[in-house]
């Protein structure tokens, strides 16, 4: 079952919305709302031998997903493609800067997903941005870099070394943006907890770094008007990736992708109080992703992939780089990676 929430930020979010810190949030709701026996059986069922029972996105801009990592079209094919389309010099040159810029777009409409999803490639894509006017209809965060003091834990006052400075990312949303989020659940016993999670649970607490300070706060609500069958293909060689992707011999799959080090650290309890007693401990181990968009070629199991393990100095502690796919047919020459 695949479910699509629509999320209002209130307030700017310091940690960005992806699939794997929100996993991290829904586990710290089993634990503090049902125990951490309740817990440890929900993580026992990412044993890699059962498909995952729940998996999360990351959030992305209302109405789009993200585009398919496919290698851009060569010099021949953008000089072809402008010519068949300018019938003067400076009409040429705009129609290449217009693709220049077209190269760098992460997100796609979802409107364009269903047109393309039976025939996907980046010329087939530029075809229908060229058509329409090159409309880029989506708010993006704004972000802003801001410079904190570093306050000693000993002694109170602003530490001297290195400047006594850190600096911080924050994302604003302009007023009346929206992302969208899918879930996937495959075990229906989940649902409902899924559903308290996103709807009563995360606005409540909050999501990620500075929450209890306002920041990271969020209004969540499904989307009763998503068909995820509108998504469907018939035929596909390849499935795309709506969520940060990390998991055991990752590496033997072929697939198009952009790198991703993920710098993770603990949430909840663990980001002041030590799981195993010391000295608190919140920095995972760097974690090598793929980004969303990551295109894997043929019909893998992604879901019954295991969490990845030795993420930290305590074995207990596990990372979820599962991602949720949807299925596309792309050119059959492009599925080489």
């Amino acid at each position: 079952m695949l479910l699509r929430y629509g999320i209002i930020p209130l307030a700017p979010l310091i940690t960005a919305l992806r699939s794997d810190t929100l996993f991290g949030h829904f586990c710290w709701a089993i634990r503090y709302q049902k125990g951490e026996d309740a817990l440890e059986a929900f993580l026992r069922l990412y044993d890699g031998q059962k498909p995952a029972p729940v998996l999360f996105s990351s959030g992305f801009p209302s109405g789009f997903l993200p585009r398919p990592v496919l290698p851009p079209l060569s010099r021949k094919e953008s000089k072809e493609f402008a010519e068949q389309r300018c019938k003067d010099r400076d009409a040429f040159f705009s129609a290449l800067a217009r693709m220049k810029s077209w190269n760098n777009r992460r997100w796609i409409r979802i409107s364009h997903w269903k047109a393309l999803k039976e025939r996907y490639d980046n010329k087939a894509l530029y075809e229908q941005l060229y058509e329409e006017g090159d409309k880029s209809d989506h708010m993006e965060g704004i972000q802003e870099l801001t410079a904190h003091n570093r306050i000693s834990r000993i002694s109170g006052a602003v530490q001297p070394e290195g400047g006594g400075l850190f600096t911080r990312e924050k994302t604003w949303y302009s007023l009346g943006a929206s992302l969208d989020l899918y879930v996937q659940i495959l075990d229906e016993d989940m649902q409902s907890s899924v559903h308290d999670f996103l709807t009563r649970y995360l606005p409540q607490t909050g999501f990620g770094a500075d929450k209890s300070m306002g920041m990271g706060a969020l209004e969540i609500a499904r989307d009763d008007r998503f068909k995820p069958e509108e998504l469907d293909v018939a035929e596909a060689n390849a499935r795309v990736s709506l969520s940060l992707a990390a998991f055991s011999n990752m590496g033997t799959y072929p697939a198009y992708y952009r790198l991703f080090t993920k710098f993770g650290r603990l949430g909840g309890d663990f980001a002041f109080v030590s799981p195993t007693g010391g000295n608190v401990r919140p920095f995972k181990k760097p974690v090598l992703m793929y980004e969303e968009g990551a295109v894997f070629f043929g019909s893998p199991r992604l879901e019954t992939m295991p969490l990845l393990d030795n993420v930290h100095s305590d074995v207990r502690i596990r990372h979820c780089g599962i991602p949720i796919t949807l299925p596309l047919k792309i050119r059959e020459d492009l599925c080489h990676a």
